[in-house]
């Protein structure tokens, strides 16, 4: 018999429960891969990481730690496929991603002129790298190495996938080309310059552009224009002939030929003539095309005539319409501005000497004949004229034109106060309205009493001549104040109104000192505080009567004769003996009423008045007793806190008092 034992132990796989993933950056980016690692807790795995199958590059750009890989500053050698290997003694698992480094494409080469003709080439090339990002397309610049050395023009774009252009040319330019490409990340670095190809020479093609004539003076005429550029000459020898002649006449064209300039003027021109105006370009090799005519003037010079039949209508007491008949245009010697109106108002002789007349301006543009003046002062004097503008500047004044306006209602009286106070009377002074706007007629003032709530009483209406600036009002109420409203009148209308507030004084020696507390703050206040502490002592003063209780009396007595009353026992809790002689001795310390807080009927019938003092003894509201309980009216306080009176409310309000 044969016998044999195994030991069998089973493990988790390895598995890699987070494998690295493709990934595509630009150079010099950094990238990371992650490989994450499940394994038996008995084994220990080792991750080892590979590039194309191989070790990893010996670079301190790359760095390893428990899950991840990271290269830092990629560059394009660092493409390809990295394997995440984990092995354990019992098994062995990988995973593997690509990585692709991208970035803008490498600048063309290989730049190549053929079909050289007067105005045309083609240029060829060969693209650089893309750097694993397609290329999109490709731009094309010249240079002008002749008239702008150093500074590449934009010239045209093709497809990324072409790599041939036809380029248009232009005469008398030395041209060099180069060429950048662009992918999604960007545009390539700029090409080698290609060779130089110099272009015959020309006539121009196009001339000046923004031809303008206009006089700086009365009798010149001023052409101006936008030179060509050294591209657009299309040959040496770059001129301008200048051609001018009146519009309006049968002039032959006058004409000049000018070089290095912008501008030409032609002098001894009439004022202010319509002429007509090119600017033609040319080279050694010939003309431009026959330029566009455009239209000028000869200077202005300032208008000759004023406007005629000036008439103004007045619309109200601020507003004035005038009217005006149109300069002819010879006479007004430029480009119509438009017209303008001076008016000023008149001063009086005081006002004219302290200083000077202040003129006001209104403009209309064009050929307007009638204008509006607004802002104007009621029951005023104005003086104006009209003049004709261009753009030389005013022509003469027209005659001047006087108008008034009518009046209107006046502002309100400068000011208004309230004097002389006494029981039934105030009077009142004030200045008239700072702008009156025409004749006073009168004035008009109002007044109506204020009582101790702010409402207003009946209102009073008077009528007061014009020259009057002081009025008394009598047969007021003593003691009262009054709201006063005051206003000028013209024949136009009632002015703005001024309000004031007066009080009537309470006798003949307050009159200067009134002043009217009873609508004071702090006296309301005041007096809400003292009514307030004088409820707390009412208050007071009952709570200690009602502690006190009710005086119970011994038993009937014979109407006062015994001397003495018998001690009160504390054995059965009556009164003890009382005395009220002379020595006057105090009650001892004990209730005031029996233990059994009763009190016998045959007491309750005897008369309090018995114990008071004669016709003075005092009920309260509440039917108790509040006179002082002896029979005589001199008498000393108890012992101890209590007192043998209850305390008066009265009494204690003339002790406040």
């Amino acid at each position: 018999m044969a016998k044999n034992e195994v030991h069998l132990e089973i493990k988790d796989p390895t598995r890699i429960i987070k494998q690295p993933e493709y990934a595509i950056v630009q150079r010099g980016s950094t990238v990371s891969f992650e490989c994450r690692v499940k394994h038996d807790h008995t084994l220990i795995p080792t991750v080892t990481w590979l590039k194309d199958n191989g070790e990893l590059p010996n670079d301190g750009r790359f760095t390893v730690d428990k899950d991840h890989l990271v290269i830092v500053d990629v560059s394009d050698d660092d493409g390809g496929t990295y394997t995440c290997v984990a092995n354990t003694t019992l098994d062995s698992v990988s995973a593997s991603a690509v990585l692709s480094v991208v970035d803008v494409p490498n600048p063309p080469f290989d730049l190549e002129l053929t079909n050289q003709l007067d105005k045309s080439v083609q240029l060829s090339w060969t693209p650089g790298d893309d750097n694993n990002s397609p290329i999109t397309k490709f731009i094309i610049e010249y240079e002008d190495a002749m008239h702008e050395a150093g500074l590449w023009h934009h010239q045209t774009e093709v497809p990324g996938t072409q790599t041939t252009a036809q380029l248009k040319l232009s005469p008398y330019v030395n041209y060099s080309f180069r060429v950048m490409a662009e992918n999604n990340l960007g545009r390539s670095l700029p090409s080698e310059a290609s060779e130089q190809y110099l272009t015959k020479a020309a006539e121009p093609d196009k001339n000046p552009a923004t031809v303008e004539g206009l006089g700086s003076e009365p009798d010149n005429l001023v052409i101006t224009w936008k030179p060509l550029n050294g591209f657009e000459s299309n040959g040496p020898g770059l001129q301008y002939k200048v051609s001018w002649r009146q519009r309006d006449g049968d002039d032959e064209w006058t004409s000049v030929v000018v070089a290095n300039v912008s501008k030409y003027i032609v002098s001894g021109t009439p004022t202010f003539v319509p002429y007509l105006i090119k600017v033609q370009a040319l080279n050694d090799m010939g003309f431009a095309p026959e330029p566009p005519v455009v239209m000028g003037h000869s200077g202005e010079d300032l208008p000759m005539v004023a406007p005629g039949n000036v008439h103004v209508n007045v619309v109200n007491s601020t507003l004035a319409e005038v009217h005006w008949d149109p300069v002819p245009l010879k006479s007004i010697r430029g480009h119509l501005q438009g017209y303008r109106i001076y008016y000023w108002k008149a001063q009086n002789s005081s006002k004219r000497n302290r200083r000077h007349i202040e003129k006001k301006i209104l403009t209309f543009q064009g050929s307007k004949t009638h204008g509006m003046l607004p802002g104007l002062e009621p029951f005023s004097h104005y003086t104006l004229n009209v003049r004709v503008v261009n753009g030389k500047g005013e022509g003469p004044a027209s005659p001047d034109r006087v108008f008034n306006t009518p009046e209107g209602v006046p502002s309100a009286p400068s000011s208004l106060k309230i004097v002389n106070p006494t029981l039934d009377s105030l009077t009142l002074e004030w200045d008239p309205p700072s702008h009156p706007n025409g004749i006073l007629t009168e004035y008009t003032l109002k007044y109506q009493p204020i009582n101790s709530t702010h409402e207003l009483g009946p209102l009073v209406d008077l009528k007061i001549p014009a020259n009057k600036t002081r009025w008394t009002l009598k047969n007021l109420n003593f003691s009262t104040r009054y709201k006063f409203y005051l206003y000028a009148q013209t024949s136009a209308g009632s002015g703005s109104q001024i309000t004031e507030e007066a009080v009537t004084t309470v006798n003949e020696a307050m009159a200067s000192r009134q002043v009217d507390i009873a609508t004071q703050g702090w006296f309301i206040g005041l007096m809400c505080a003292v009514a307030l502490l004088i409820l707390i002592l009412l208050i007071v003063c009952f709570i200690r009567r009602n502690k006190g209780g009710k005086y119970p009396v011994k038993e009937k007595e014979d109407a006062h004769a015994d001397p003495e009353i018998q001690p009160m026992k504390e054995d059965d809790g009556t009164f003890g003996e009382y005395s009220d002689a002379e020595d006057h001795k105090p009650l001892k310390k004990g209730s005031r009423t029996p233990s059994d807080r009763t009190v016998k009927k045959e007491d309750s019938d005897d008369s309090l008045v018995d114990y008071g003092e004669g016709v003075n003894g005092q009920f309260n509201e509440d039917g108790s007793f509040i006179g002082q309980y002896s029979g005589k009216k001199e008498k000393e306080p108890a012992e101890g806190n209590e007192s043998s009176e209850a305390p008066s409310p009265v009494n204690a309000m003339n002790s406040f008092v």
